[in-house]
């Protein structure tokens, strides 16, 4: 399950690395389409996790929670969808293959205590894919506002999950 969250602190390290590169004032649409596909490759990653825990939570016939991943399984992927439009209107390639969505082995958990853990993590997942938007929407912001504001969107709904993510925890761990 760490892996997830290194997968989000990744991807939020190299989206700062590609914005701190360009100089001010300078805006190309490459560098557009290339944060927007780590947007995407961000939300591929929150679609799989959210999958994984939902599978888990039905295991543990927490259906309540169970649902509730199902439903940010749904909204992350709509969020890609947008996504991906975006870059296609740019006239860019959406880049679906990346390492962080890969990586991913077998997932099991055993009991609930760990899966309130995994549950946990995702909460801190969730923050750092909230402040990888924010420095997203920050740099886009100038360059191009479109993108921006559909980024702001999907940080938004990635801020509503992670209070969810405490809902969770106090539900399972009862």
């Amino acid at each position: 399950m760490k892996q997830f969250l290194a997968d989000v602190e990744a991807l939020r390290k190299s989206v700062l690395e590609e914005i701190d590169s360009v100089p001010n004032g300078v805006a190309t649409n490459a560098r557009t389409i290339f944060i927007l596909n780590q947007a995407l490759a961000l939300n591929l990653v929150c679609v799989i996790r959210h999958m994984r825990h939902f599978v888990t939570a039905d295991r543990f016939d927490a259906r309540n929670v169970a649902q509730e991943f199902l439903e940010h399984t749904v909204r992350e992927s709509e969020h890609s969808d947008l996504i991906v439009a975006r870059i296609n209107e740019l006239g860019g390639q959406p880049a679906y293959e990346r390492n962080a969505v890969s990586g991913h082995g077998h997932f099991e958990c055993e009991s609930l205590s760990e899966f309130e853990e995994i549950i946990r993590q995702d909460l801190v997942a969730e923050q750092i894919a909230a402040s990888a938007y924010a420095e997203m929407i920050w740099w886009l912001a100038d360059v191009d506002p479109t993108s921006s504001r559909m980024l702001e969107q999907i940080r938004a709904l990635e801020e509503e999950h992670a209070e969810v993510m405490l809902n969770f925890v106090a539900v399972i761990a009862t």
